[in-house]
């Protein structure tokens, strides 16, 4: 029986869980290292009956082994540096200048990303990207209910101001 509810958790929770690594470590392998540690920790750990909101449980999980794999690093800023790779590949299929657009498009958004410290990437990513409730994203990062709110609308504010600088627009409107 609870071979059956980890393989459901699994199954349900693989793929995003994943993106969230692979966005925040920005490397394949990183993010597949955390995320099998991720589950490891969830199958050694969790008991399932008593966890009232698993996914937010193990984005927590995750995000904690992102924080200390990046800790171990000498610095963040290096650590991303040097662990860059190749964006998800576009499908060869379909209109290759929407692909290329696309791929400019993705790749724009993960530099602005990049750029924010690891709280604000963090909580928006999961409200944007992951489309967590409040709640979830308390349960997740251990925020107060009002922090989630305030760091959510400041890195709102901060990804638009980079978003605008690397346009190369000026920030006052002019």
């Amino acid at each position: 029986m609870e071979k059956k509810i980890f393989a459901d958790l699994f199954e349900e929770y693989q793929l995003p869980l994943y993106r969230y690594l692979l966005q925040m470590s920005r490397n394949k392998q990183v993010a597949e290292e955390l995320l099998q540690e991720t589950f490891y920790r969830a199958m050694i750990s969790l008991n399932v009956q008593y966890v009232k909101e698993p996914k937010a449980w193990l984005f927590k999980v995750a995000r904690n082994l992102y924080i200390d794999t990046s800790r171990k690093s000498k610095s963040e800023k290096r650590m991303v540096e040097r662990i860059k790779t190749e964006s998800t590949q576009n499908s060869d299929i379909g209109n290759p200048d929407e692909s290329l657009e696309n791929k400019s498009r993705q790749e724009h958004i993960e530099s602005v990303l990049d750029r924010l410290p690891e709280r604000m990437r963090t909580v928006l990513y999961l409200r944007e990207i992951q489309e967590f409730t409040y709640k979830e994203i308390v349960s997740t990062t251990g925020l107060s209910d009002s922090q989630v709110k305030t760091t959510l609308h400041r890195a709102r504010k901060k990804f638009r101001y980079y978003d605008e600088l690397l346009r190369g627009r000026s920030i006052d409107g002019r």
